[in-house]
């Protein structure tokens, strides 16, 4: 079943006794409804730079075609998150996010290429987010790119049921990469669009 525009929520509490009170870890899994890679590009831009629109964790998810593999097709994923504490995840938690992506993947997953991982600092110098790029064939069903995306949404809900280390509450959204979800994000899709008109340009030079 492909992902609903309704709100999908689970509830889990945390075991184990602390000095202090652990805060609920709250997920968000957003998952873009549109494959034009001008748009997501844009999309998961705006994400980087507007931390203070996100809840503590974020994940976003998003097909496009790239123009990095000859026209193949490609899954993202975008990670942001801090512990039960606020603190920002340290490398080897958000490799457990990795891993999670990773392990949802459908077993026939057609990638063209190893996938590449890659952990940055937040925009405003407050933690780090997880970006992972999965390069796939570029005859990949539409159908089928929706179906590894939900795998991979709900091998993250999936944590709100799992006990220690889960969220408290998790919520799935289907967004549109426009102005009227995203404020601000035609400016950014302007630079996106010159950006690509400039690679697009360098690969003829040098045909």
């Amino acid at each position: 079943m492909f992902l609903s525009r309704s709100l999908q929520f689970c509830k889990t509490g945390f075991r184990g006794l602390s000095t202090s009170h652990p805060k609920s870890i709250s997920l968000q899994v957003l998952v873009s409804q549109s494959n034009d890679l001008v748009a997501n590009v844009a999309l998961e831009e705006w994400m980087k730079r507007c931390s203070t629109h996100r809840t503590n964790n974020l994940l976003l998810l998003l097909s496009s075609n790239t123009i990095v593999h000859n026209n193949c097709k490609s899954i993202h994923a975008f990670f942001s998150g801090e512990d039960e504490r606020g603190k920002t995840l340290s490398t080897d938690q958000l490799a457990q996010q990795a891993n999670l992506v990773f392990s949802a993947l459908p077993k026939d997953t057609a990638l063209v290429e190893l996938p590449m991982v890659r952990v940055a600092a937040e925009e405003n110098g407050k933690g780090n987010n997880l970006l992972i790029s999965l390069p796939l064939d570029s005859h990949v069903d539409d159908d089928v790119l929706k179906t590894t995306l939900q795998c991979i949404a709900n091998s993250f809900v999936q944590k709100c049921r799992g006990g220690d280390g889960g969220y408290s509450l998790s919520r799935i959204s289907l967004v549109r990469p426009d102005g009227g979800w995203f404020p601000g994000i035609q400016e950014i899709q302007r630079d996106v669009q010159l950006s690509l008109k400039e690679i697009e340009a360098i690969k003829l030079d040098k045909a």
